[in-house]
Formats: structure tokens, sequence, C-alpha cells
């Protein structure tokens, strides 16, 4: 059965308020009959409160189990929030589906009225108890001979049961079942000629969503309103119509066969499944053919024999099977069906085309495997397709397939079977993804990683603030280096170690308080700060640091950013191309799409207290690393420094950055902290 899927069920009732009103009262409401209330009450934060747990607490209901408090809100404004069952984080819902934008918060478009929202169940996007609706499903017979067990329906509404739900005459050959079910359900069904498996009909694919047995079901998501369904002919996506003969060819490709002395036939529900009894006839070129008069509308099963006896017969694959069998829905015209290869759901010698896979990695870390393609075209061989990596989270592999081929695959995080995405059930079929190739040169769509549609990134906002030893000078840090002109226009991390091919230029005017470029990377684990190794990796990009500890764009004034979707514990590493780099030591609180954190005002930030004390309540990163390698040691004394002693400029063992490499460096920043090295997990 497919995935359920829920409408948004956010409704208003309206109370008399003036449409032109810039500000309205918005009632929030949660329902917490299936919790335990906290006995510090209930809460609701949000970006309109500043998204602080304690300060709104909805009112107890007098009966019942609906929590609720008014807040004014600006109209227009698009306010996300959600409800804590108690007064602190950690007692908060989390919330993904139709009800906010996808990161455990909801949210709400404010209207332009006094409004009260419907009562939602905690941790929900409905109510705790789904409100009921009657749905009238129809069904005409008039091209069936109605079975003496009547019609009937059976769905997930009803748990599937063929005896269960019977339809009443109605006339005129409709049949029709009225049923409660609830708003904004998905549900699947069938109608049967009788009352046990066997007397269903054959849903066409064109009305249908795939069973998973090789068959189709109809399906629906319930409306917010009493409703008939229209009337649907008995296996059919259409009303009844006048039924109407035409002449319908098969064709099968017997070019990779060698035919039996007997000829091909083929054999179906129109000529009474004898396999030897309807001879094809031979067109040339390896093509047979058949033509019968089918009935417009009615969907047949059939398949192609190569001899006269059953074991003669094809196999037909799945994805072209129907119990068994191929299967057409015959239409209004004389028509004449592709030649299909024997026993292949594809043409025998199709026409090659270039097919380019691509897939969004923003969801995941990465494996330093790399990520690959494997199905049906290559054996599933976990190896033999590695995707290449375009720009950003972006992966692209492109293969020359054959028109009109059918093939199953998917992605790999890795290269073994256990970096295998799950493919949802919207897009799966076996399990997997699927394509029939089209005739054309083809790039397909960009699905994200184990999800059926493109990935929803977040715009994320970064406010960091870490502190270098070297240009500390009590409070702030010094600027010698963009005052000296000596900060480089382009980033400087395109080297070794750090090996970060960033295009950031700088332009930044000389009132602005700027220090030095710095390299800032985020990994996101499932873990605690010791999980976060380099195979999290997230993202990095270069940043100016200013004297205040602020990290900002290479603009000089706007604080970094990051298009993502972060759904596990966020850590930031800041590395220097001299001090020793310092990694977070707890997990990024944000709210509303900003994040924030502050080295310098404990020792304690840093992983591992992996920074220095400068005195006066300051922290910042320590000084001496000249080569950037993790370590302060004799090399970068003995080697850097050494060579570049009693130069001006822009150098790496110029430690305090006040753009001259002398003493100072070497007997203020590098002697104390010799041996010191970087506590980034590594």
């Amino acid at each position: 059965m497919k995935k359920f899927t829920l409408l948004m069920l956010i409704g208003f009732m309206i109370a008399a308020s003036s449409a032109n009103s810039q500000t309205v009262n918005v009632t929030f409401r949660v329902d917490m009959q299936n919790e335990t209330v906290s006995p510090n009450g209930v809460h609701v934060a949000g970006s309109f409160q500043g998204w602080n747990p304690s300060t709104t607490l909805l009112t107890a209901p007098a009966i019942g189990s609906v929590w609720e408090t008014t807040v004014i809100l600006n109209s227009g404004d698009v306010v996300e929030y959600k409800f804590i069952n108690g007064d602190s984080w950690g007692q908060d819902e989390s919330v993904f589906g139709p009800c906010g934008p996808g990161n455990g918060n909801r949210a709400i478009t404010v209207p332009g009225v006094d409004t009260t929202l419907l009562a939602v169940c905690f941790g929900s996007c409905t109510p705790c108890v789904v409100p009921q609706v009657d749905i009238t499903f129809q069904v005409d017979m008039t091209n069936e001979t109605v079975s003496p067990d009547g019609i009937h329906i059976a769905g997930s509404f009803q748990g599937w049961d063929p005896a269960a739900s019977l339809l009443t005459d109605m006339g005129n050959n409709i049949y029709a079942v009225t049923l409660s079910v609830g708003i904004g359900e998905y549900h699947e069904y069938k109608f049967l000629n009788g009352n046990a498996w066997g007397t269903q009909e054959i849903v066409p694919a064109a009305c249908g969503v795939d069973d998973g047995n090789g068959a189709y079901n109809r399906f629906m998501t319930v409306p917010g309103t009493n409703t008939t369904l229209d009337a649907v002919c008995f296996s059919s996506c259409d009303v009844c119509s006048a039924l109407t003969d035409v002449n319908v060819t098969f064709q099968v490709d017997m070019s990779n066969q060698t035919v039996s002395p007997d000829g091909v036939h083929i054999a179906g529900a129109f000529q009474g499944w004898d396999p030897g009894a309807s001879l094809m006839t031979n067109d040339g070129s390896g093509i047979w053919s058949y033509t019968t008069v089918l009935t417009a509308g009615n969907n047949y099963e059939y398949k192609f024999v190569n001899g006269i006896i059953w074991d003669d017969a094809e196999s037909v694959p799945s994805q072209c099977n129907q119990n068994g069998n191929r299967a057409v829905t015959v239409p209004a015209t004389d028509t004449t069906l592709m030649a299909i290869c024997f026993g292949s759901c594809n043409i025998c010698n199709p026409i090659p085309y270039d097919i380019t896979f691509t897939v969004d990695m923003s969801t995941q870390n990465v494996s330093p495997d790399g990520i690959y393609l494997i199905g049906t075209f290559n054996g599933w061989d976990t190896t033999a397709t590695q995707m290449t990596n375009t720009t950003g989270n972006y992966y692209e592999a492109t293969l020359t397939l054959g028109e009109n081929d059918f093939h199953e695959f998917k992605y790999l995080n890795g290269n073994t079977f256990a970096g295998a995405e799950f493919v949802p059930g919207e897009c799966n079929y076996n399990g997997n993804r699927f394509l029939t190739v089209p005739g054309t040169n083809t790039v397909l769509d960009t699905v994200c990683f184990a999800e059926c549609v493109a990935c929803v990134n977040t715009l994320y906002t970064f406010n960091l603030d870490v502190f270098l030893e070297g240009p500390f000078n009590g409070a702030t840090m010094n600027t010698d280096l963009h005052t000296s002109n000596n900060l480089p226009t382009d980033q400087p991390y395109n080297v070794a170690p750090w090996n970060y091919n960033g295009t950031e230029t700088q332009n930044i005017p000389p009132e602005t308080q700027a220090v030095d470029w710095v390299l800032v990377e985020f990994r996101e684990t499932t873990g605690d700060a010791s999980t976060a190794t380099p195979d999290k990796f997230l993202d990095r990009q270069a940043a100016i640091l200013l004297t205040n500890g602020s990290i900002v764009k290479p603009d000089g004034v706007n604080p970094i950013q990051l298009t993502a979707n972060i759904t596990e514990n966020l850590y930031v590493i800041v590395y220097h191309r001299n001090h020793l780099g310092v990694m977070s030591a707890s997990a990024l609180n944000g709210f509303g799409g900003t994040y924030a954190y502050d080295f310098t005002n404990a020792l304690s930030k840093a992983y591992f207290d992996g920074q220095k004390d400068l005195g006066g309540g300051n922290f910042g990163m320590t000084g001496g690393d000249s080569d950037g390698n993790g370590t302060v040691d004799g090399n970068d004394k003995d080697v850097n420094w050494n060579s570049n002693a009693g130069n001006s400029g822009y150098f790496g063992s110029d430690l305090n950055l006040d753009s001259q490499v002398d003493n100072v460096d070497k007997n203020g920043v590098w002697d104390g902290n010799n041996g010191s090295a970087a506590t980034v997990p590594q």
C-alpha cells in the first residue's frame, strides 16, 4: 500500500474583525489528550516571541484536553512555532508533515482577520480524533453481468474485506454505498462483481496506483465535506459508454528467439486461453502479428507462445506483468500495438540514448568512498558506476541505454549495499526507483537521496564569534593586515593542508575592521561532538574575521549563510592558517533558521577545551601553527619562521598578524605554545 498522505488540516473559525487591520488576534490551540501534561503546563514558542519555551503559557481547559492562548500578530507574516509540554527545550514536539516547513516546526501565514486555529493533537498535523465525512462510492455495471452475490467494494478504509461492504442497486445499472472516513486520509480501493477475491475489477493503470502485486487500485484523499464520487464503469477509468468493437493488432518480435516449427501463437481472455488456437502471421524481420476484434474500454490479459503448448509460453517480466500476463485496455479506435520482444517489456533492438542520472546529497553525510549508481543496467554492481560531484552536493552519472527499456535502480552513499537509499513508496517499484528509457538523450530530474522529489533546503544564517591569540590585544584583535593592504583579495586556503577550492574574494573598504581570512567547516551527526568526524562533513566556506571576533561573509558585513537541510546535530569548526583549529563542544542551537555560537566567552566552548585563556574572561584559538597542520612544533619555527624572518607581508610565520615576521612572533606566540595540538576530531 502506498504511504498515507495527509491534507493540511488548518481550519479557521473567523470572528468579526476589520479586514484592513495591521495586527490580528490569533488563538493557538493544542489537544493534549494523548499526553501526560507537565506540572509546568503547556507553552508555545515561536518566531513571534523569540523562541522562548517558558514565556507563553497556554490556558488549561476547564473541561476536556484542549489548551489555548491568544497572541497579537502582524497580518501577512509567516510564523513558525511549536508547542512544549512543559517550559524548556527537550519537552517540545517535532512535527513533520503538511502543517510545517519540514524542520520540526509548525507554520502559518497570519490572515487578515482574528483567527482561532484548529485544535491539533500534540506532535501531529491533525486533530487527535480525525473528523469523519460521508463518501458515496458509485460504480456502473452496464457492461457486466452482475453476480448473484451482489456488487461490493474493498479498500483500506474497511480492511480489504471483499464481502463486508455491499453496494445498493440505485437503478440504471448504478450501484452505490456510503461510508464514513476520516478527513485528509489517503485510501485505496476497488470494486468486486461478487463477494470474494477473484471477482475484483481490473483497474487500468491510468487511474490506479500499483498495489505491489502487478495490478492497480483506485485511490483517493478524503475531502473535507460529504462527497459523492462520480460513477465509473467497472474495470474502467471513465463512465460507461455503448460497447464498440475495434480491431486490435498484437505484435511480437521473435528476433532473439528460435521460432518453433509450430509457429508463434497468442493466448488470452479473448480466445479462451488456448495456447495453440490463434496462430500469428510472420510479417518478416522477426515480427509476428495477430488481429482480432475486441470491445473498446475493456481490459484484456494475454501472452505470446513460441509453439502450441503452455510450456512454450513466454514469462512476462514484472514491470509489464498483470497477474502474470500482458494486458491491454482497448482504445476507442483500431490500434496496432508496439512490437515487443518475446519474454520482454522492451523492443528487441532499441536505439541507444544517453541518460543522465542526478542525485542531491544535501541531506546526507557523503561517504568518503563516493556516491554510486546501481541497477539492472550494470548488474547491480556496487562499484561499477561511480557518480561525479558536479557542484555543491549534486552528483551525476551518464549511461547509454536502449529506448523503451525498463530499468530499476537506486543510489548508494558509498560502494556497498549498506549505503543503499530506502526508496519511498511514491517512486518505489520492487524497492527501487524505475525508468522507462525515453527516445531522446535525457537528463533526469534531480532527486534528493532517499526521496522522490528535490531536496527541500533552508537558508540558514550563522552568528559565529572567535578570537585569535596572535593579534589579540586585550579586548579585540588588531587589523594590521588589512590596514597595511596585505590582506589578500582571494581566500588563501586553496593550498595544503586545507585544499579548499572555494572562489571567495573580498573587496572590503579600508574602514572595515578586518583581521584575516578564516575557513569555516560544518559537520552534521546524530551523536555528540566525538562523532563529528570528517566523514560527517556538510560544508566549508572561507570568511572574514572582524576585530570584535565576528565571522562574516567576504563582504565584511553580513553573517555567513548556508543552504541545506539540517536534520541532525550541527557542529562548527574554525580553521586559521597559523592558529590551531577549534570545534564547538556542543551542537549549535538554531531557531527560525538562525544559529549562533560564541567561542570567546569560555574555555569549554571549544571541544576538549581546545583553545587558550587570553585573560579578562576572553578565550581564543592557540597561535603558532605556521604550517596549519594542527600541531605547534619545531617545524613551525625552525623551517617556516627561520625562512621568513625579517620579511613583511602576508606570511604564515607572522603569528601576531602585524604584517612583520620577527622575534615577537617566535618569542611571544610560538614559544609558549610549542607542543600544543588541535582537538578537532579526525
